[in-house]
């Protein structure tokens, strides 16, 4: 505001038009649990997960003072992107570390989507992979979610070779998962490249928590793949990877504006994530107990069989704004997801199922939802 105390005409006007649209957000309370918590398995919370990092606090100071570029690149980088590596690909692909998950999309998809003969996008894509896209200013061919026999028909009647297709293996909203064996079988006859964002299946999906592949029984691709993820989720630590072949990483390293022009990761960030993938490579108790943790809980609040952490709760918006209401009563934030997250019409309460639940959050679900789980 001005000194006489009214907004400027500019800012009046773009707030009336983000109001009209639905768009205006507004932070949770930020000492109220959350029952949306990407930390899966707990390890945000974890005291090793916790000293690692208070360790390398002491060692190397609270910044990393620059890019990776300049004066960031602690040697925990190349530490982790090794690490990340072998986690993800048995070796077969590199790592290479970004500041944020978010970094590690709008790299991949905007450095190698330029020269992509077609693009093929998930409608469910996050806002990462989507961001990511827009910067090619490019066509881009959105297809019906993990509707893979779409972009089939689509590449045949174009005639196009060399389809970049993007998608998530487990996707953040609806909490089901991508075609990724189909995906990749396009990609290998065309000679295209697979992006597959992992963020929520990393450490949640395959008998060890090393994501969509290993649920799917397949092996990284160093030619046809590129595969990101975020420590920032099951690993409850921060920052973002992507896992290439060789050639990939020079090329990414030597063109992604979000990595050259951005701060690197703190060392104690990347002590912390180190010491949470020793927690799960250690420790394969971890994500078996999440799956069955989620798939009681999916079975009793949306009727599915799924090993998903993420419940997707539908309904009309009153519905969901008085369960969201009751649960914050009993002293638990889970607001009504809306537009532009996710599209008009499609309202919902997203869940994640979480390893440190205590007995309480599952007396406020069952009472919350009980209504559900009767008519299921």
């Amino acid at each position: 505001m001005n000194e006489s105390g009214t907004r400027s005409p500019f800012l009046a006007f773009f707030l009336n038009s983000i109001e009209e649209a639905g768009r205006v957000k507004r932070m949770p309370p930020p000492l109220l649990p959350s029952l949306s918590s990407n930390n899966y398995l707990g390890l945000a919370g974890h005291p090793k997960v916790i000293e690692a990092s208070i360790e390398a606090l002491r060692k190397s100071g609270a910044g990393s003072t620059g890019s990776r570029y300049l004066s960031g690149n602690h040697p925990l980088n190349e530490a982790l992107e090794t690490r990340i590596a072998h986690f993800k690909s048995k070796g077969a692909g590199a790592g290479l570390i970004f500041s944020s998950g978010y970094h590690a999309n709008l790299s991949a998809v905007s450095v190698f989507g330029s020269h992509a003969g077609a693009i093929y996008s998930d409608a469910e894509n996050h806002a990462s992979l989507i961001d990511g896209l827009r910067l090619l200013k490019k066509p881009i061919h959105v297809y019906p979610h993990r509707n893979w026999e779409w972009i089939r028909g689509h590449l045949r009647k174009s005639g196009r070779g060399t389809p970049m297709i993007v998608s998530e293996s487990l996707f953040s909203m609806s909490g089901d998962l991508g075609p990724i064996p189909e995906l990749l079988e396009i990609v290998r006859e065309t000679g295209g490249i697979l992006i597959i964002d992992d963020a929520h299946a990393t450490g949640t999906l395959g008998t060890t928590g090393r994501g969509g592949l290993e649920h799917f029984s397949l092996e990284f691709d160093p030619d046809h793949m590129i595969v990101t993820g975020t420590f920032s989720k099951a690993l409850g630590s921060h920052g973002g990877f992507a896992i290439l072949g060789e050639a990939g990483k020079i090329i990414l390293t030597s063109l992604a504006r979000p990595l050259i022009y951005t701060t690197a990761l703190p060392p104690a960030v990347l002590a912390a994530s180190l010491s949470s993938l020793d927690l799960l490579e250690t420790d394969s108790h971890l994500p078996k107990s999440l799956q069955t943790l989620s798939e009681k809980w999916q079975t009793k609040l949306t009727g599915h069989v799924s090993l998903s952490p993420i419940l997707n709760l539908r309904g009309d918006q009153e519905t969901l704004e008085l369960e969201s209401s009751k649960l914050m009563d009993l002293g638990f934030a889970v607001p009504v997801l809306r537009y532009p997250t996710v599209p008009f019409g499609e309202e919902r309460l997203r869940i994640s199922v979480n390893l440190t639940w205590a007995p309480m959050v599952e007396e406020a679900l069952l009472e919350t939802f009980s209504r559900r789980i009767e008519r299921l």
